[in-house]
């Protein structure tokens, strides 16, 4: 009986301990993780390289490895302390993952390699510092050397100025130095405008940073130290990972910038200064995981490590200036249980200007006390949060965006087009961020899966030379896509590999891209090192085989027409006037075409016919007809694509959406081989 008494009051004790433990464990924080990052090796640095990487960013790191591993000597080199360049500085925790079918990563090689090694596509900064330390670290090729104060390209031996240099390629104290353009360019600029005054403004901006359209070949860089002294190093090859394509612009590499590919050259999107916060215990965390993984919210749901949604409660929030905006949280929980979030944004920030980057976080640092207040008072979980620091660096989303042998067009991701010369993939949705108040984002379309071809991080003009990350050849909108991490690693990777084949063939990056044994040389290379390349053959989406899917390619060309994450674009569906009257004035807009009026139009409530288009379009050429006069005008000018026409009628005389967006590619290609409406017969 005695006995039995004991066991029973020992079960009680250990029952009582383990309720208290988990009380603790329940309610405070974990802060016994170990938080020091790991050394990175002290190297010896050589005057001349095989190989050099400028950026210590994912993309950087793992196309050093590659060169390295691929037998190169190879030198990486960035202007933080630590490696990691976004994920580390700009405190970006979560990865924005590329998969295929059965959720089966589409990314492997040196991603994957990083990525079984940290938490999972939310992780602990320090943590992957860590790894990416000790995957540079074990490389006997590579030499890394960290917090240099800037990199400069040299040129055919001569030494390059940074143009506008962002957040990697050079320390706030010395871009001050470098903002603007360099008064032998803009001579050389105001010279080549008032000879040849190119119809494209991107093509004048893209080429601002090139002396001549000659080739030219970058043999090194040159790196400003400490202590202040500079040391040139040469190099075989050289591959710039900075965010912002900084070595390729300086070097003469001609770019677009923003969204000016497609006609919004004063668009960028939105930057984003991750915060964190603490005193969220994980109770708080269960909380917020019940909420959100029982909410009706679309593409809502928390993990033990990841949470995000709460859009409609953050659109609750008013923001103190018209600058900032908050969407829905992106929560990433470390390991002393502190949480790092991305969702505020602030617009009209140009990511190359110094001032701009150093206004934005002005904002963001006195807007976030009300912010914080706001979550406290609003969001479950967060009832005893509190302010617990910002990133070193802003998220900056978008600058640069060269122009390779090849640019990745929207058509390329969202028809899921494989390519010969294939180096990575990728499967992540077209997200284009919120650009100002008015334009909150939007998901043009989801891809199953596309390929990157090598010619898109080989650039124009400039030989020698790779490019890889969100600068690299891509249009901004497939941009909104390729832009993610696991698709700048395996650029990354495919350019440390192309590199060191280069040096061994003594064959050009232009000549390699040409060439298809050296291209399937490069692709074995890879798949040796765990890059899974086969061939996708992804049959092209169901809209591809509608009737007006050329009209549909026109408005999403402009980023006018979005079919969200099940790329549901409506096109049998009736079009609202207010569609094609907005449809009206940015295409014409966009496109650059005359027209001799930009009149302001109203809905009638009524089904769209071809009657009131045709009264609108005869408005923008500047006739006050009647809808009949309008309609008859286009017919006696032989406007009317037969096979609209048949399509409208079997639709009963009413104009669907995808009849309205090829009526709108025909009336843009109609302006564009007759300018405001001049034809030799005005049907008047």
């Amino acid at each position: 009986m005695i006995q039995r008494k004991k066991w029973h009051y020992l079960l009680l004790s250990l029952s009582a301990t383990i309720l208290v433990a988990g009380l603790v464990w329940l309610f405070i924080p974990d802060c016994s993780a170990n938080y020091k990052v790991i050394p990175l090796k002290q190297s010896e640095i050589k005057d001349s390289y095989q190989v050099v990487v400028v950026g210590g960013d994912p993309e950087g790191i793992a196309a050093a490895v590659a060169a390295a591993r691929s037998g190169a000597k190879t030198l990486l080199v960035d202007t933080r302390p630590v490696l990691g360049g976004l994920m580390t500085q700009g405190w970006l925790n979560s990865i924005d993952m590329n998969y295929g079918p059965g959720r089966t990563i589409l990314n492997k090689g040196i991603f994957q390699e990083f990525f079984s090694q940290i938490e999972g596509d939310s992780f602990d900064v320090t943590t992957a510092a860590n790894v990416f330390h000790q995957m540079v670290n074990k490389e006997p090729n590579l030499d890394v050397l960290p917090a240099v104060q800037a990199v400069f390209p040299l040129v055919n031996g001569q030494v390059k100025p940074l143009v506008n240099p962002g957040q990697s390629a050079a320390v706030s104290q010395v871009a001050a130095r470098y903002q603007g353009i360099p008064d032998d360019l803009k001579e050389l600029m105001q010279k080549q405008q008032a000879s040849s005054s190119p119809a494209n403004p991107a093509e004048a901006k893209g080429n601002a940073a090139a002396p001549s359209t000659e080739q030219q070949v970058i043999t090194g860089v040159r790196l400003q130290l400490k202590d202040g002294q500079t040391r040139d190093i040469t190099a075989g090859r050289v591959i710039d990972a900075t965010q912002d394509g900084d070595i390729a612009a300086a070097a003469g590499v001609p770019f677009t910038y923003g969204q000016e590919d497609y006609g919004r050259g004063d668009k960028l999107m939105a930057v984003t200064l991750v915060f964190k916060l603490d005193g969220i215990s994980k109770a708080d965390w269960l909380k917020m995981m019940l909420v959100l993984n029982t909410s009706k919210e679309a593409h809502s749901g928390a993990n033990f490590v990841s949470a995000w949604g709460f859009g409609p409660l953050m659109k609750g929030y008013k923001p103190s200036v018209p600058q900032l905006a908050m969407r829905g949280l992106n929560v990433g929980r470390q390991k002393d249980g502190s949480v790092l979030i991305n969702a505020l944004q602030i617009f009209g920030i140009d990511g190359l200007k110094l001032s701009d980057r150093q206004r934005a976080r002005e904002l963001a640092q006195q807007e976030l006390p009300h912010i914080v207040n706001y979550l406290k008072a609003n969001v479950p979980g967060f009832q005893n949060a509190y302010l617990a620091g910002t990133a070193p660096e802003l998220y900056v989303r978008e600058t640069r965006h060269i122009e390779g042998l090849y640019r990745l067009t929207v058509d390329d991701v969202l028809e899921n087009r494989d390519f010969p010369d294939r180096i990575a993939f990728g499967s992540y949705p077209i997200d284009i961020q919120a650009t100002d108040p008015d334009f909150r984002g939007n998901v043009i379309g989801a891809p199953t899966g596309y390929a990157i071809p090598f010619r898109c991080i080989v650039p124009q003009r400039v030989e020698n030379l790779l490019v890889v990350g969100r600068a690299a050849s891509f249009d901004s909108l497939p941009h909104g896509s390729a832009r993610v991490i696991p698709v700048g690693m395996a650029t990354g990777q495919a350019a440390g590999v192309a590199a060191a084949l280069s040096l061994e063939t003594n064959a050009s990056f232009a000549a390699m891209a040409k060439n298809t044994y050296l291209v399937g040389q490069l692709q074995q290379r890879l798949m040796n090192q765990g890059v899974d390349l086969k061939p996708l053959n992804v049959p092209a989406p169901p809209e591809t085989r509608h009737w007006a899917y050329e009209g549909l390619k026109f408005m999403r060309h402009y980023g006018l027409a979005a079919g969200g994450y099940s790329n549901n674009y409506k096109l049998n569906e009736k079009m609202p006037e207010i569609q094609f009257i907005n449809g009206l004035n940015w295409t014409t807009k966009l496109t650059g075409v005359k027209v001799n009026a930009r009149p302001v139009l109203y809905a009638e409530g009524n089904d769209l016919t071809l009657d009131d288009v045709s009264y609108m379009m005869a408005r923008y050429l500047g006739y006050n007809y009647t809808k009949q006069q309008a309609m008859a005008y286009f017919t006696s000018v032989g406007f009317w694509d037969p096979l609209v026409l048949e399509r409208v009628e079997q639709n009963k005389g009413v104009v669907s959406i995808g009849a309205g967006y090829m009526l709108l590619k025909d009336f843009n290609e109609w302006l564009a081989k007759h300018p405001g409406g001049e034809v030799v017969n005005k049907g008047e």
